[in-house]
C-alpha cells in the first residue's frame, strides 16, 4: 500500500469533523466528549491560520485514510493523528508516523524531537510509535513517546 501526505485545506473540514467524532477516536483522545460543529469550525480556522501547526491528510490511491497534526514549538513537534475507521488494522498509523517524520525533516530542518502522548488503552497507537523507534516513558495516565530526528 502506497501512502502519501498532502496539506489539509478548507475542503477537509467536514471529513476531519467526522473522524474527530468517531467513537473510537473520542475514546482514545484525552478529551472524550463529542465535539460540536461550531467548536470544530473555530478550531479548524485557527489551525489553518497557525504557522506552527502542520496538518496533513494521509492518502492511499488519492483516497483519505487518516490525518496527522504536528504542533511545532522550537525544535520540538507534538504529534496527534487518527486513522479513518474503515482503514484501521492495516498499519496505516505506523506508516503515517514515518511519513510525517520525513515531511517534518524536509519542511522544518530545525526540528530535533518528535513526541506524542498515548493512553494505555490505545494499543494500536502504542504499537505504531514503538514500531517507528520512539523511546517510551510510562506516566500515570499515559505513555509519552519521544524520538530525536
Amino acid at each position: 500500500m502506497e501512502l502519501s501526505l498532502r496539506p489539509a485545506g478548507p475542503e477537509d473540514i467536514d471529513l476531519l469533523y467526522r473522524w474527530a467524532n468517531d467513537p473510537v477516536t473520542r475514546q482514545n483522545g484525552f478529551h472524550t466528549e463529542q465535539i460540536s460543529y461550531e467548536e470544530h469550525r473555530a478550531w479548524y480556522a485557527g489551525v489553518m491560520q497557525d504557522d506552527s501547526t502542520l496538518l496533513y491528510i494521509c492518502l492511499e490511491d488519492h483516497k483519505p485514510v487518516g490525518q496527522i497534526r504536528l504542533r511545532v514549538e522550537g525544535g520540538q513537534a507534538l504529534i496527534s493523528y487518527s486513522v479513518d475507521p474503515e482503514n484501521r488494522g492495516r498499519g496505516v498509523g505506523t506508516r503515517l508516523l514515518g511519513l510525517a517524520e520525513e515531511r517534518l525533516k524536509r519542511e522544518y530542518p530545525r526540528a530535533e524531537l518528535l513526541w506524542g502522548e498515548v493512553k494505555y488503552e490505545n494499543v494500536p497507537s502504542l504499537r505504531a510509535f514503538e514500531k517507528n523507534g520512539y523511546a517510551r516513558e510510562d506516566r500515570e495516565n499515559c505513555v509519552v513517546y519521544r524520538k530525536e530526528i
